[in-house]
This record gives structure tokens, sequence and C-alpha cells, in this order.
């Protein structure tokens, strides 16, 4: 389909030649340029999808495969459960601050 659109072109350009309407050859070298961009586009789409990889999902093993070993650095746990708390509780007795404005 490329190939037709680009033979195309070249007949509208070549067509150009041999009208006498100034009109005319405007908008058949401009039905050229279109007709060879969209087959420059239809190859280039062509060349790409033919390039595409295959998409075949992994399996899980696979991915740990490729993840390797991934050792995340742990922070030391202050409480009996393992749970680091963020922020002290607060004392029942403390008075409590209006919030900022």
């Amino acid at each position: 389909m490329a190939w037709i659109l680009l033979l195309l072109a070249i007949a509208c350009f070549v067509f150009t030649f041999f009208t006498t309407s100034i009109g005319l050859g405007v908008c058949c070298v401009l039905l050229s340029l279109v007709l060879v961009s969209m087959s420059a586009l239809m190859l280039l789409s062509a060349r790409v999808g033919n390039a595409a990889r295959d998409t075949i999902p992994m399996s899980p093993e696979e991915w740990r495969a490729m993840r390797g070993p991934i050792d995340v650095p742990r922070a030391p746990s202050n409480t009996a459960s393992g749970v680091a708390e963020a922020v002290p509780p607060a004392s029942e007795d403390a008075p409590r601050s209006p919030p900022a404005v």
C-alpha cells in the first residue's frame, strides 16, 4: 500500500509539469507531498512493527531471577513487637495546644 501511495505521489508530481493551471499545479504538488509523507510513515510503521519484541508473560521464577537478591536494610525495632513508633504517645495530663493557623 505504501508503494502505491508513492507511485501516486510521483504521478501527481509529473502531472504538475504538464498542467497549465497554477492552482491545479499547486494542488498536485501539495497532494504529492502528502502522499510521500503518508507512504514514508507507513513504511516506518511497518518497520517498527516488525522489530517489536514478543510480549510473552514472565513467570514469577523468571522475575525473581531477574531481580536477584535484594537486601533491604531495616530500621532497628524499639518495641517488643518489632514495630517502631514514630511519635511517642502523649500523656493524659499534658495540656493540649491549639492548632496552628
